[in-house]
C-alpha cells in the first residue's frame, strides 16, 4: 500500500511540474495575464480537465510557477548580509536586496506578497517547496531559513526586525507598527513602479530613503545612528 501511495505522490509531483513549467514559460514570454488553463494544459501536454485533478484553480497554478521568480531573490539573501554588523544593517541590507528584485518583476511580487483574500497561500507556499526542495537555499543565514513556508510578507518582515528587538535596538511595539508602515510603502512605490509612474532606479532610491527616514524615527534615539551607517551603505 505504501509503495503504491509513493508512486501516485510521484505521479501527482510530476504532472504538477509539467504544468508549473508550462505556466512559466507563458509567464516569461508573455506574461502572468496571458496563462489560461487551456494554453497551459496544451503545453503541459495534458487535455484542459486534467489541470483540476492538481490544482484547485488557475490562480492556485499562476501562484507556483510565479514563485520560481523568488530563486534569484533568496540565494542573493546570504551576499547582502553576510558582512553586516549589526541586526540593524541587517534589515536595511534586505530591505535593499527585496527592493531590487522586486521592482525588477513588480506584477509577480504584487501576487506574490501583496494579494490579498486568500487564505491558501501559505499552504501554497509550503507547496512549492514540497515540489521543489532543492530551491531552498541551504547556506540561508538566520533568520532567513525561517522563511520557506511563509508567504505572508507581514510576518517575513517582522522575523527580521525581531532581532533588533532582541538586540534592544527597538521595542516590539514600535517594530511592529514600523512594520506596518514600511509595507505600506513597498506597496506603493511597487505599484508605481508597475504602472510606469516610476521606473525601478529611482523606485529603489525612494524606497531605502523613506525606510531611512521613518526607521530612524522608530528605533530608540541612542541607536538611531545606527540606522544612518546603514542606510549610508545601503540606499
Amino acid at each position: 500500500m505504501r509503495q503504491t501511495n509513493d508512486k501516485a505522490k510521484i505521479k501527482q509531483q510530476r504532472v504538477m511540474k509539467y504544468f508549473i513549467d508550462a505556466a512559466n514559460q507563458i509567464i516569461q514570454e508573455e506574461g502572468i495575464e496571458a496563462v489560461t488553463i487551456r494554453r497551459a494544459a496544451d503545453i503541459a501536454g495534458y487535455a484542459s480537465a486534467t489541470l483540476y485533478n492538481y490544482f484547485e484553480n488557475l490562480p492556485h497554478l499562476v501562484f507556483l510557477a510565479t514563485m520560481t521568480y523568488l530563486e534569484e531573490y533568496h540565494e542573493a539573501i546570504p551576499h547582502y548580509v553576510n558582512k553586516c554588523e549589526d541586526s540593524i544593517e541587517r534589515y536595511m541590507a534586505i530591505c535593499k536586496c527585496f527592493t531590487v528584485y522586486s521592482l525588477a518583476n513588480p506584477e509577480i511580487y504584487e501576487l506574490l506578497f501583496f494579494t490579498h483574500g486568500n487564505d491558501k497561500l501559505e499552504e501554497y507556499t509550503r507547496q512549492y517547496y514540497e515540489l521543489f526542495p532543492e530551491r531552498i537555499v541551504k547556506d540561508a543565514p538566520a533568520p532567513f531559513n525561517k522563511i520557506y513556508d511563509i508567504n505572508n510578507l507581514y510576518s517575513r518582515s517582522f522575523i527580521m526586525l525581531n532581532d533588533c528587538v532582541e538586540d534592544g535596538f527597538i521595542t516590539k511595539d514600535m517594530a511592529e507598527d514600523f512594520n506596518d508602515v514600511a509595507l505600506m510603502v513597498s506597496k506603493y512605490i511597487l505599484e508605481d513602479v508597475k504602472t510606469g509612474a516610476l521606473d525601478k532606479r529611482a523606485g529603489t532610491a525612494k524606497t531605502m530613503k523613506y525606510y531611512r527616514q521613518i526607521f530612524r524615527c522608530y528605533v530608540l534615539p541612542e541607536h538611531r545612528h545606527l540606522v544612518e551607517k546603514a542606510a549610508d551603505k545601503w540606499s
